[in-house]
């Protein structure tokens, strides 16, 4: 029988999944709460796309990675001053928002929202060396499996409690119920930090300040990363196509939001917590390998339902499953990439090929959001599931590989 995590390992996982809500919930309010207060304050769409500018900063945060690996700022472990560092930029952030209006002052949200999406970056890229440095490789499938689940936590709380309830009471509300969560989790987390977690030995040289990409030298950090961008084709399309699907099958926007938001997030939950038990079981490969079949099924057979129409059952039912799949591929994919992060490179390799990893799947998402009305939705569906069972297939190659 397996033991269980320790004491410290078990403080560790419940502070950063405390912190990943907290982050989660900030991060997704930035991409879907500023939008719709903007957009109600009568904000033009070109002001409101430069929203997605400012987001830029999130997927870049391998760049200033290897500063935190090589730099403790003097804590009792080697992220923890980073962690409450970030805590406080964020609730201040948050508190600046919370003096402006959308209506007078949407260039000064927008650059808040940019800095803030900096302060998330780090906050994550911490949070992500700890986990790994934290844990024994045995508890690393539930490590991100409760990343995963709590991420989609934050969003259903988000859909569903905040700006659901709190949004007619206008923005003011909003952020300030933000700015509580944060500092009620930042205080948790820190005190569990505190009590448990100390800074262990590094024997490996940190990481040089241009060593962010140091970690696809590993031909397996390469495979994984062909094998997660593959294997998950069909189900990103329609996940990042969810909004314009459901407006376009005749769902309102308040519909649209309750949907793709609180019941998109609800199954993106089940997906990362379903998925930690097989991965522990039979390898983050073999579920990814899995995942891309029912991808590739699930997919093409929607494809023949749509072929018809979009009949808005088979939208929400590709959507829910979208959120699901992904979901559960982010807990595969990254029990597998955590091991291969060295020693003292912890946050770098880990930012390094989330930041790559994320950066093709916009492209990608791009790309079917663009094509949805010139291509067509059924055939980037259809291309998309053809892409998932070549990723089957190379996911199944490698775990056979790693038995060897």
């Amino acid at each position: 029988m397996v033991a269980g995590p320790t004491k410290a390992e078990r403080d560790v996982l419940w502070s950063v999944a405390l912190l990943t809500f907290a982050a989660g919930f900030v991060a997704q309010f930035f991409a879907q709460g500023v939008v719709l207060f903007l957009r109600e304050a009568g904000v033009s769409s070109a002001v409101i796309g430069l929203l997605y500018l400012a987001a830029i900063p999130y997927t870049l945060r391998f760049v200033w990675a290897p500063v935190i690996d090589r730099n403790d700022l003097g804590g009792g472990g080697r992220f923890e001053r980073w962690i409450y560092l970030c805590c406080l930029a964020l609730c201040f952030v948050l508190c600046v928002l919370w003096l402006f209006e959308p209506a007078r002052h949407a260039a000064q949200i927008l650059v808040c929202v940019s800095f803030g999406m900096v302060v998330l970056g780090t906050l994550q890229t911490a949070l992500g060396g700890l986990l790994v440095e934290g844990l024994s490789e045995l508890f690393y499938p539930r490590g991100a499996s409760l990343q995963a689940a709590v991420s989609a936590l934050a969003g259903m709380v988000l859909g569903g409690a905040v700006l659901f309830l709190l949004g007619p009471l206008g923005w003011g509300p909003v952020v300030l119920a933000l700015l509580a969560v944060c500092v009620v989790v930042a205080g948790l987390a820190g005190f569990a930090l505190n009590l448990s977690h100390r800074a262990k030995h590094v024997s490996a040289k940190p990481p040089k300040l241009w060593d962010q990409f140091s970690i696809f030298k590993a031909r397996r950090a390469r495979r994984l990363l062909l094998v997660s961008l593959s294997a998950s084709a069909a189900s990103v399309l329609p996940y990042a196509t969810k909004s314009v699907l459901l407006i376009d099958a005749g769902f309102t926007i308040s519909q649209s939001g309750l949907i793709g938001v609180v019941a998109g997030n609800a199954t993106g939950f089940v997906g990362a917590l379903a998925a930690r038990p097989l991965v522990e079981r039979w390898g983050g490969m073999r579920v990814l390998a899995g995942l891309a079949v029912l991808n590739a099924t699930v997919v093409a057979s929607m494809t023949y339902v749509l072929t018809f129409g979009l009949n808005p059952i088979a939208i929400v039912g590709l959507i829910l499953f979208a959120n699901f799949s992904v979901f559960g591929a982010y807990t595969a994919s990254r029990s597998v990439l955590m091991p291969l992060c060295a020693a003292g490179h912890q946050a770098t390799h880990l930012a390094s090929f989330v930041g790559v990893e994320a950066m093709c799947f916009l492209v990608i998402a791009g790309v079917a959001v663009s094509g949805v009305d010139q291509v067509g939705l059924v055939p980037l569906l259809f291309g998309g599931a053809v892409v998932s069972c070549f990723g089957a297939a190379l996911a199944l190659r490698e775990a056979n590989e790693l038995r060897k």
